[in-house]
């Protein structure tokens, strides 16, 4: 092989690879980092449109597959939208959108500055629900049928009782641990937590 094409050849794969790695997202925290791959699903929120972000304000929220992250603005097919409904500065609603596989889904572009958190909603298709929170679901519907039933049961209606709050608590606990981690990349976003000052950063 000549050395001329050889030199081609590096150029194209250092090109080729530079092309697929500048598709993902990749975020910082410190030494923590956070990348999601171009095809992942992903829950963006947004601060509703003509308001200033805060930690108190309605914000709108968008879910779809990640088609790239280029010069600083994110590219998605979407799937899902929630917007909150304004008039004369005040929130009159909200409207849901879901695309089914029948309708013309659009690519819609976000600078990276109209996002004020990111969180993964599933790697091959748009989950609404993880493994967690539908296990977590169930326990507590079936502890919340035990503690509506407790009045019923007679001797064992302490029994009862004590067993579906208990059931209630593994619940919360299990829907609140396999919920999505969100990330979050503007100060002033609604759903931070207080005195939190975890702020990813765009790379």
């Amino acid at each position: 092989m000549s050395t001329r094409k050889s030199i081609y050849l590096f150029v194209y794969f250092l090109f080729h690879v530079l092309g697929i790695q500048s598709q993902d997202i990749h975020l910082s925290l410190g030494n923590k980092t956070k990348t999601f791959k171009a095809g992942t699903f992903l829950e963006i929120v947004q601060p509703t449109p003509g308001t200033v972000p805060c930690e108190n304000c309605s914000f709108n929220v968008v879910k779809g597959k990640l088609v790239s992250y280029q010069h600083e603005v994110v590219t998605m097919v979407l799937y899902e939208k929630k917007e909150v409904l304004v008039s004369d500065g005040k929130t009159m609603g909200y409207r849901e959108t879901g695309y089914t596989k029948d309708m013309s889904r659009t690519t819609i572009e976000i600078p990276k500055a109209d996002i004020l958190s990111i969180a993964q909603s599933g790697k091959k298709k748009l989950k609404t629900m993880t493994t967690g929170t539908t296990i977590a679901t169930v326990i507590g519907l079936v502890g919340l049928g035990h503690i509506v039933s407790a009045p019923l049961a007679d001797d064992r209606a302490e029994l009862l009782a004590g067993l579906g709050v208990a059931e209630v608590v593994v619940a919360i606990i299990i829907g609140v641990s396999s919920s999505p981690k969100t990330y979050r990349t503007h100060i002033n976003c609604p759903d931070q937590p207080k005195n939190s000052q975890e702020i990813w950063m765009w790379e």
